[in-house]
């Protein structure tokens, strides 16, 4: 790694909040990181090659609804990337899948924010996730069918 590579932060976070309290408990348990640090622990660290000059942010989110009970799921990846290869840097190439994975459970999103100095992904998860867990989101679901 170059002394003058982008720093940033790979971590993941994310908001899950049902108006179940089973599920929620359930779904508090779940580990959902896939080896990647918490953000709130999360140092910025030197990417790991020069050709990774993009600092990224993919934020996903989804609503499901069964049964009169809810759940959100809110996850952002922050990751370093390579502006030379397209589809690292391409919203629409990275949240393609999510998409059309989450459009079975009602209202979903998908947004890619990048940027190219020093620690600039350094977004926080609104309470109002590549990386993306889909089959976590089949978990939740199902969950949620099974305690209606």
């Amino acid at each position: 790694v170059g002394a003058d590579a982008l720093s940033y932060y790979q971590c993941i976070d994310m908001d899950i909040s049902t108006s179940s309290d089973e599920l929620q408990k359930m779904l508090d348990q779940i580990d959902l990181s896939g080896g990647l640090a918490n953000c709130d622990s999360a140092a910025s660290t030197a990417c790991a090659a020069d050709m990774m000059d993009t600092c990224s942010a993919v934020t996903v989110g989804a609503k499901m609804e069964q049964g009169g009970h809810s759940a959100t799921v809110k996850m952002i990846l922050k990751s370093c990337a390579a502006s030379s290869v397209p589809d690292t840097v391409s919203e629409d190439k990275l949240c393609e899948g999510a998409e059309t994975s989450l459009a079975a459970f009602g209202s979903s999103s998908c947004k890619l924010e990048t940027c190219t100095t020093d620690g600039c992904n350094n977004q926080e998860i609104s309470s109002s996730g590549l990386g993306l867990k889909i089959s976590f989101l089949l978990a939740a679901y199902t969950a949620l069918v099974i305690f209606n």
